[in-house]
């Protein structure tokens, strides 16, 4: 270690010219080394009794010269590195095997031991070992060649003394560890002995000590203060808190009676977009991401579910894009918020956290917006999987709490996972999960009266019905629709004044009259269920006309009528057959005047506009009918203008969301009736596009492997229409290619859903007019 020079001038006394206490040279390598040293340094406080009993007015050794933290711009840099150094009174070298082959590093020793100072260089070992560097012999070794040979005072030689900041070994092998090896520089930078150095600073830190005792004393009385203040404050933030999850809950609860607003007086989707930006706005100041309470982490997964809702109920492609990241949002909450600890203060009851029923409960409801979610994008198996989490959550609870609400939602996940399977074809897995519904929601009937487990069970009855018509298990169909109709009867006796149990019961009578359609192919008993409904509907918009969701109903339930009336028109008897028609077509002008009614109110409301598309293409089906039975082609042609708008509006609905499968499914539904009328009227070129536009539209929604049979039927029909348009035209042969191609869709169904009579009869149907189209001469 270098000795302090006996001219020295120690910076800070009158008459200093040294502008730096020491200058750090360095290898490039070692630079996080040399800047750890050099903030030490500066850092480091000269103990009080040095600087009275010597020279050092200072408080610290500094400045420090480090060239790559301290260096300016400069043409000239090896001119800027000699000013530094004849400016700095010491010179520590950072010595490494790399330092030592630095060309740098040797300059810069080189020069300083020029300016005559060479007892006032610091060799600091910061790699390697404590001797020369030779490549051959001794690779390791961190001294520069331009440290050998130093000069002392009388002329003498000496080896370079170094501090190494090397941490020592267990052995006692090693270096000095940074915190001694910066204090060994320190005090050859002082002047004065590392004893000296160490035993000053140990007065200092025993003088802190006892200065540090005195404040604690003085602070255990002021903590008696502060904790008095302390819990008055946290009472005020709790209250504060409380007040904010009261206005987040209420907000919660008024965000979810939009829902049931916009349903029943027909609030326009644009005063329902416009109220959703600005509570989006309002909650995110509210509860900003830097709010850590859980309660509040909490509140907002909770907003953004009810947020999530209002969003799909909307159902146009922009309010659409906003769901997923508010479901992945709560669900990165939920997960949070399930593996995280309790704080000290919840422990002693003095911070309030969300119970794990309460987050396992919303888990419930995040995987019911993710299997929505999933459906709407086609992912099915995806939303069966949300299902069966959401019954296996359900299940565990339930287990572990028990408690009625847990049955409820493990039936209500089992009637989700119904619905999904229906949806993607799984009928037979569809009619297990209604059916374990069905039972749970009756156990719980047993162990208590609540008249929404009625209500629960009328739903899954009829859910479990419609799939059985689809398995072609007619019998077992009508009768769950008919236990679905007692259900809701049941309802009713139980509350005759309650409107909600009235509607239930309207929906459900509607239901049974379209079973009775489908199954028995009574159009005169659905007929007579659909004029029950139609009293109860008289009632409920009698009783309050601004209810437009009673509207609505009565618009769907006229449409229903319209198809009774327009089944019983295929009587042979033609004033029978005129009659039905009459009625049909008048039953539809009434439920269009309710459909642009409720669109007055709300423009944009996608389910009305469908409505509306619906019933113009009834008419279309009632104009084609009438056509039918006498001939009139004025018929034929009003046919093809209702079509057209029905064609108009699907396709406005369409445009809006263009990926959603349900409009493709409806708009290539009406494109093949149309179809058929421009076939009938001999309109080749129209039918034929308005064909193959369906075609596309089912094609690209067949693309993956989880395709509702529904669609691939629908792909059979097209071809089968095009196999008659084909025929009319005389060309025998596309015709035939097209019944074939239509054949194989069908007999891939009956392979995969053998319980379904209606492919069998599609099988044999198909065949008949390939045999028929094989008689014609080619």
């Amino acid at each position: 270690m270098g000795k302090r020079s006996g001219d020295a001038i120690v910076i800070g006394e009158e008459g200093a010219n040294y502008k730096y206490r020491a200058f750090v040279s360095y290898s490039s390598s070692d630079r996080p080394a040399a800047d750890k040293l050099q903030r030490s340094l500066e850092a480091y406080r000269i103990p009080k009794p040095l600087r009275r009993s010597g020279p050092h007015r200072n408080e610290r050794v500094s400045p420090i010269f480090r060239d790559r933290s301290d260096l300016k711009a400069s043409a000239d840099l090896g001119q800027t590195i000699r000013q530094a150094l004849e400016n700095s009174e010491y010179l520590i070298v950072l010595c490494s095997p790399a330092a030592a082959n630095s060309k740098w590093v040797d300059k810069e020793i080189s020069f300083f031991r020029e300016l005559g100072r060479s007892d006032n260089i610091i060799a600091v070992i910061v790699r390697g070992v404590a001797a020369v560097n030779d490549p051959l012999r001794e690779p390791q070794g961190a001294f520069p060649k331009a440290l050998v040979g130093l000069r002392s005072g009388d002329g003498s030689s000496t080896e370079p003394l170094a501090a190494d900041i090397q941490e020592p070994a267990a052995d006692g092998r090693g270096g000095d560890g940074f915190n001694l090896a910066k204090l060994k520089i320190i005090a050859t930078l002082l002047g004065v002995s590392l004893a000296e150095l160490t035993q000053r600073q140990a007065e200092v830190d025993r003088r802190q000590r006892r200065v540090a005792q005195a404040v604690a004393a003085g602070m255990l009385v002021l903590a008696i203060v502060a904790v008095i203040g302390a819990w008055t404050a946290l009472e005020q933030s709790r209250t504060a808190q409380r007040r904010l999850q009261d206005a987040v809950e209420s907000a919660a609860r008024q965000i979810g009676a939009t829902v049931r607003y916009r349903d029943r007086y027909g609030v326009p989707s644009d005063v329902i977009q416009e109220l959703l930006r600005s509570a989006e706005a309002d909650f995110g100041k509210l509860i900003s991401e830097e709010d850590t309470s859980p309660m509040l982490a909490f509140q907002r997964a909770r907003l953004n579910l009810e947020f999530a809702e209002l969003f799909n109920l909307i159902g146009d492609e922009q309010s659409r894009t906003k769901v997923a990241p508010l479901i992945a949002e709560t669900a990165t909450t939920l997960d949070r918020l399930e593996q995280r600890s309790p704080s000290a203060l919840e422990w002693i009851g003095l911070a309030s956290a969300p119970d794990p029923a309460a987050i396992a409960t919303l888990r419930l409801k995040l995987l019911d917006a993710q299997g929505q979610e999933r459906t709407y994008g086609g992912t099915l198996s995806e939303a069966v999987a949300s299902a069966e989490s959401r019954i296996a959550l359900s299940q565990a609870w339930l287990a572990k709490a028990g408690g009625l609400p847990w049955l409820r939602e493990l039936a209500q996940g089992h009637c989700r996972l119904g619905a999904y399977n229906y949806q993607w074809g799984k009928l037979a897995a569809s009619v297990d999960a209604y059916e374990k519904c069905m039972e749970t929601t009756k156990a719980l009937m047993q162990k208590r009266h609540t008249p929404s487990d009625r209500a629960d069970l009328t739903a899954a009855l009829s859910s479990l019905a419609t799939t059985l018509v689809e398995m072609d298990r007619r019998s077992d169909a009508l009768s769950r629709q008919q236990e679905a109709a007692e259900t809701a009867a049941d309802l009713i006796s139980a509350e005759s004044n309650n409107t909600e149990y009235q509607r239930t019961e309207l929906v459900t009578l509607t239901r049974l009259g379209d079973m009775i359609l489908s199954v028995d192919m009574d159009a005169a008993g659905s007929l007579a269920r659909y004029q029950q409904a139609l009293l109860i509907s008289d009632q409920l918009t009698g009783s309050d006309s601004s209810r437009l969701d009673w509207q609505r109903d009565r618009s769907l339930l006229l449409e229903r009528l319209a198809s009774a009336h327009l089944r019983l028109a295929d009587s042979p008897d033609t004033t029978t057959s005129r009659q039905n028609l009459h009625q049909a077509e008048q039953y539809v002008r009434d439920a269009l005047h309710i459909a642009e009614r409720l669109l007055n109110n709300d423009p944009l409301n996608q389910e009305w506009l469908r409505d509306r598309s619906v019933l113009e293409e009834r008419q279309g089906q009632i104009a084609f009918a009438a056509y039918k039975r006498g001939g009139d082609t004025s018929k034929l042609e009003e046919s093809s203008r209702w079509y057209a708008k029905a064609l108009m509006g699907r396709r406005t609905i369409f445009k809006k969301d263009p990926e959603r499968s349900f409009y493709k499914l409806d708009l290539a539904v009406v494109l093949i009736q149309f179809g058929e009328v421009a076939t009938e009227g001999r309109e080749n070129e129209t039918a034929e596009r308005s064909f193959r536009e369906a075609l596309l539209l089912l094609e690209e929604m067949t693309n993956n492997n989880e395709v509702p049979p529904i669609w691939l039927r629908e792909i059979a029909k097209v071809h089968s229409a095009l196999a008659n348009l084909y025929q009319r035209q005389g060309n025998i042969a596309d015709g035939e290619a097209e019944v074939r191609t239509a054949i194989e869709l069908i007999r891939g169904l009956r392979e995969r859903f053998p319980d379904i009579g209606q492919y069998m009869r599609d099988e044999e149907d198909l065949l008949a007019k390939q045999n028929e189209l094989a008689k014609l001469p080619k």
